[in-house]
């Protein structure tokens, strides 16, 4: 029997000591003796969720996670290519010659984390969802000339409460592969367009579209939230009226609040992080929740198993 657990950082279990032991995924498993299929991804968001819950199901194949193995490392002589000149021409060439030397060594390195079982569909998938203000792009790299799922994240962010945008102060964290203009363009979509209402939509339409999935495959679901410090003060705004608009604006069908928190009860749930806080659990360096939390966090999730009776196919 297996769990498949998909989530960010959080569910990876960045900054433990030793991940494959002490994160909450493993705990679980281990509870009920079944292999722990943990795909975790750090800056990860509600879009990776979707897609590699939705593969791994339909793939019909089960895994268990390894530790990561080093398989393949190969080296890459990088020549930089200047910007095109434009009206920011003099600032982009600073930045250029500050982030792209001429040549430049890089190795690709590619890790094996996860080991074949057999055919079928995880026995229950425990999602951790992320941030809403999250997203990833296919790209084919500058360096490598492969394609690569990459993550856009945020190194520091900050809500304007009139905007909903981004606020003065926000880094967004977008991967190094990317074209220059690229780049440019995929911080100014997340600042400016992915506003919260917006990214909070979004994130909810990956939620229903996971649960109906999972419904559908006869899988049990469970789902968490990494911190509900997203989604709480956000929640009142899916009551706001919307439009469809084209030359024409009419109401659109947007589910309001009630119809949504009934659909998706984690919406009011305590997170990971906030659960963290409140019971004064300790906080790695880089605010990922440590050893404590996560077996703390592993008690919630056994406890939700048991009362759901899920635990019953697991024998």
């Amino acid at each position: 029997m297996s769990i498949l657990f998909a989530g960010c950082s959080f569910t990876n279990g960045m900054e433990l000591k030793d991940k494959k032991i002490s994160r909450f995924s493993n705990l679980v498993s281990r509870e009920f003796g079944c292999h722990e299929w943990n795909e975790g991804k750090v800056g990860a968001g509600n879009d990776y969720i979707q897609r590699v819950v939705t593969n791994a199901v339909l793939n019909n194949k089960k895994y268990w996670s390894t530790s990561p193995q080093l398989v393949r490392a190969v080296d890459f002589q990088r020549e930089g290519e200047p910007p095109q000149k434009t009206n920011s021409y003099i600032a982009d060439m600073e930045k250029w010659m500050g982030e792209q030397p001429r040549a430049h060594t890089y190795t690709q390195e590619v890790n094996k984390n996860r080991e074949y079982e057999k055919v079928g569909t995880p026995n229950l998938v425990v999602c951790m969802w992320s941030g809403i203000n999250r997203l990833e792009t296919l790209r084919k790299s500058k360096v490598t000339n492969d394609w690569s799922w990459t993550i856009g994240t945020w190194a520091q962010h900050f809500l304007d409460p009139k905007t909903l945008k981004a606020g003065k102060g926000s880094r967004p964290y977008i991967d190094s592969h990317h074209e220059f203009e690229d780049k440019k363009a995929i911080e100014v979509y997340m600042s400016n367009v992915r506003n919260a209402l917006y990214s909070l939509r979004l994130t909810l339409g990956s939620m229903l579209a996971v649960k109906y999935l999972l419904e559908a495959k006869g899988i049990h679901q469970l789902h968490y939230l990494f911190s509900h410090g997203q989604y709480r003060p956000l929640l009142p705004a899916l009551d706001w009226e919307t439009y469809e608009q084209n030359n024409f604006w009419w109401d659109s069908l947007d589910l309001n609040r009630k119809q949504l928190v009934e659909e998706l009860p984690v919406l009011e749930s305590e997170g990971f992080y906030d659960m963290c806080l409140r019971k004064g659990f300790r906080i790695g360096p880089k605010d990922h929740p440590l050893e404590d939390a996560h077996g703390h966090m592993a008690n919630r999730i056994i406890k939700d198993i048991k009362n759901n009776e899920f635990h019953k196919e697991f024998k």
